[in-house]
């Protein structure tokens, strides 16, 4: 399948719902790289697959904007909402990359069942002081400034995602927004710049402007990791809806350095990354299925013209199913939502926010790192009625079911990260 033709025009995302027992772990809000020797690729199962970029790419001739969503898009006929199961099936240990231990005001009565939710720009509405924007506030402050917009041009075409930090100068988006899925070789974007804090376009007649789109400006990727079942077409997927809701639509870029920096050092840190339901519970107050509180960030362009950062808020259910293309599990998680094709990539984050200080009785709970990324936008319905959207759970599944790929993580991400950072040791965070 080829998800340009698939894409264009199209900026909706699609989800299911049943979710399966795996590990769960995160890492917290880094704010310091150091180099790291590389270690074994300690890999069974599905490898990966990377391409690097040029560092200073030449567009063709005839490059034109805007840009277009990626979103993969599947109709209630492919997938009847509802269709995946929620499990309550133990997920095995959950972790983070540190291995350190929210609202709705509207849900669609379309969607079976349907997902509150709470989605809103990153923006106040009247400014905090002399001197400050509306629009600056706050989504140039930290932690929203370690997501961003990402353009990718594939041959004359420019799309657009979202991305977000999880190393001084890692990356984690959707492997769609970077690979045609299915494609090989022939599949990979030709350029990938990220722009953290994104509030203003960077696409201008003569191409992209590394100086323009926020306060930092873009940092090129260097280099791309997609796993390989997604590389070649044979991932687990869901029936009907093949190279659209699957296993592992996951990807990790290495950024170049600008002006000799590392753009986490730049914008003052980067995300934790968690695996296996990190922060998950099963609860009586969802009817036993597994949940947790997820805060999702994106730039769907079917709002704000795709320029502004959005927030949105709901309960991420865990979802599985085996009516897959190899008879598989597919482990997926969904939520609620008002995001489009644009946000495809964005970070599903648990305990999102500026982490308090504790000066009386209060005390935190289990799993309770903050700013935590455990899946990226990778689906959505074609009908925007249905309020729903979908993730690749991070973590162990068919393809990579090892509980620990050189100290970076069970599973897909895990074996990724792993990957990237042999390579480039000093572009992530210390283990």
């Amino acid at each position: 399948m080829n998800l340009k033709s698939l894409l264009a025009g199209a900026a909706a995302l699609v989800f299911s719902s049943a979710f399966v027992g795996v590990e769960t772990a995160h890492a917290q809000l880094g704010t310091g790289g150091a180099s790291l020797g590389g270690g074994s690729q300690q890999e069974s199962g599905a490898g990966v697959s990377s391409k690097k970029l040029s560092p200073n790419p030449t567009a063709p001739l005839g490059v034109v904007g805007p840009a277009q969503s990626r979103l993969p898009l599947v109709s209630e006929e492919q997938l009847p909402p509802g269709q995946m199961q929620g499990l309550t099936e133990g997920l095995g240990e959950a972790g983070s990359s540190s291995l350190a231990d929210r609202d709705s005001q509207a849900y669609t009565n379309v969607s079976v069942p349907p997902h509150p939710y709470s989605t809103a720009r990153v923006a106040v509405t009247g400014p905090r002081g002399p001197g400050t924007g509306v629009v600056h506030t706050p989504v140039t402050s930290t932690p929203y400034r370690q997501s961003g917009k990402l353009y990718m041009r594939f041959g004359s075409g420019w799309f657009v995602c979202t991305a977000s930090l999880i190393g001084p100068s890692i990356l984690v988006t959707a492997a769609h927004c970077v690979h045609d899925y299915g494609q090989g070789a022939a599949g990979w974007a030709d350029d990938v710049v990220y722009y953290p804090s994104h509030l203003k376009p960077a696409l201008t007649p003569a191409g992209i402007d590394l100086n323009a789109g926020g306060p930092w400006g873009g940092y090129r990727a260097i280099e791309m990791v997609i796993p390989t079942p997604y590389f070649n077409g044979t991932d687990t997927c869901q029936t009907g809806a093949i190279g659209v809701v699957c296993n592992n639509d996951i990807a990790v870029l290495a950024l170049q350095l600008k002006d000799n920096k590392q753009v986490g050092a730049v914008v003052g840190g980067w995300y934790d990354y968690g695996w296996n339901g990190y922060s998950s519970i099963s609860s009586s107050a969802f009817g036993n299925q597994t949940v947790s509180a997820i805060t999702q960030l994106g730039y769907p362009l079917a709002i704000d013209g795709g320029i502004q950062m959005l927030r949105n808020d709901s309960f991420g259910r865990y979802v599985t199913t085996s009516a897959t293309s190899n008879g598989q599990q597919l482990r997926n998680t969904e939520l609620g939502s008002l995001m489009t094709g644009g946000s495809s990539g964005g970070p599903w984050l648990v305990n999102f926010g500026t982490r308090p200080t504790i000066t009386g009785s209060a005390q935190f709970g289990t799993a309770a790192a903050s700013n935590v990324v455990v899946g990226v936008t990778s689906w959505g319905y074609t009908s925007t009625a249905i309020h729903t959207q979908g993730a690749s759970f991070f973590g162990q599944n068919y393809e990579f079911p090892n509980a620990n790929y050189g100290g970076r993580g069970a599973g897909n991400i895990g074996a990724l990260v792993n990957h990237i950072c042999t390579i480039y040791p000093g572009r992530c965070a210390p283990l």
